[in-house]
């Protein structure tokens, strides 16, 4: 592989800290309205413990995120998993009490009645998302002009997936025997040692990998996985060009604005080669098209990852999943191959993309 740098410009801002605010603040008022609700329809009184327990709840997901990230043990993963299935239990219960309380006034069952059948849902949704989050989906696409064959994989999240399930994903891949493996993003979630020993296992992965910066990297600290990926033959594109056999690559690092990536197009000399644009955000889809690449590939949104969220995803970015077409380009959006925060998935699934040249008549 023979690869041409391309300046970096624009380092991403202050995600982390934005993230952390949105969630507390959206963990406060959910947790706040279910337990409420629970209260009212179990007929429970609202002391001085409702409202330690409320916030305890509300922050223990960033306290367990921030724990797990820098220490990383079995104490602080029980912790981090306990902390997020709530989270993703505590959504469920949400919607699913939403919808109680527009149908009570229609279907006047007793309140221990509507209580059983809200909790028992929640739990049913929870599971069948649990064991959901776990399976590896395979989605096949015939691309026209691409000359090879390409795994796309996007969002494994280490650190959030066990190792178990990252040697399910690197058999699916390898199964598929590619001609080259391209993860756009968020490889790592943290840079913890039970993080780093799964990390030299990416060195199964039997076909050559590029793997271009979502934000994830950036919270795990670029140093930190430069040293992850020391050893396992991963090229880390960062706003650089490869030229590959017969393609050129892009790696665009993660921004949640099109700057970083109108700059490095712009700055990238032509190239009669089929281009694929590796870009973690799935946005600029009409910025790549005008700029001649063949193929984008993302992903970030895990389309939602946990119904209805992806409604929520859908106000911000347009493309949550699957293939695209727009003036002859493509966009392969990943709805992620891990799974980040509540372990579930419902109305989404962690998939590994397999993307095939038309075959020839």
């Amino acid at each position: 592989m023979r690869a041409g740098r391309v300046r970096r410009e624009v380092s991403d801002g202050d995600e982390a800290v934005v993230l952390v605010l949105v969630v507390v603040t959206v963990s406060l008022g959910m947790n706040g309205y279910v337990m409420a609700r629970l209260c009212r329809l179990w007929g429970a009184r609202r002391g001085r413990w409702f409202y330690g327990r409320l916030l305890l709840l509300s922050i223990s997901p960033i306290a367990a995120l921030v724990l797990e990230s820098r220490i990383g043990n079995g104490l602080t993963g029980a912790c981090f998993t306990l902390a997020m299935t709530w989270l993703g239990l505590c959504w469920l219960l949400l919607w699913i009490l939403l919808v109680q309380q527009v149908l009570a006034p229609i279907l006047p069952l007793p309140r221990p009645a509507w209580a059983v059948g809200v909790c028992g849902l929640a739990c049913c949704l929870a599971l069948f998302a649990a064991v959901n989050a776990r399976w590896v989906t395979i989605r096949r696409e015939q691309i026209p002009q691409l000359p090879l064959r390409i795994a796309h994989l996007s969002d494994i999240h280490i650190g959030s997936i066990g190792p178990s399930v990252l040697a399910d994903i690197i058999a699916a891949t390898n199964a598929f025997t590619p001609d080259l493996v391209l993860i756009t993003g968020d490889l790592f979630d943290n840079a913890n040692p039970k993080s780093r020993a799964p990390a030299a296992r990416l060195a199964a992965l039997t076909a050559p990998v590029v793997l271009t910066s979502g934000n994830h990297e950036a919270y795990t600290g670029y140093d930190n996985v430069r040293q992850m990926l020391a050893g396992t033959g991963i090229r880390w594109l960062r706003n650089d060009v490869l030229e590959f056999k017969s393609i050129r690559i892009i790696g665009v690092d993660n921004s949640f604005r099109a700057d970083i990536l109108r700059s490095v197009l712009d700055r990238a000399a032509p190239s009669p080669a089929f281009t694929i644009l590796m870009n973690h955000q799935p946005i600029g889809f009409d910025i790549a098209a005008q700029h001649g690449i063949g193929l984008t590939l993302s992903g970030h949104v895990h389309n939602g990852q946990l119904w209805p969220f992806n409604y929520v995803v859908g106000v911000f970015y347009p493309y949550l999943k699957g293939l695209h077409r727009e003036a002859g380009a493509y966009l392969n959006v990943s709805t992620g191959t891990g799974i980040w925060g509540p372990p579930l998935r419902l109305g989404s699934h962690s998939e590994v993309v397999l993307l095939e040249p038309l075959p020839r008549t």
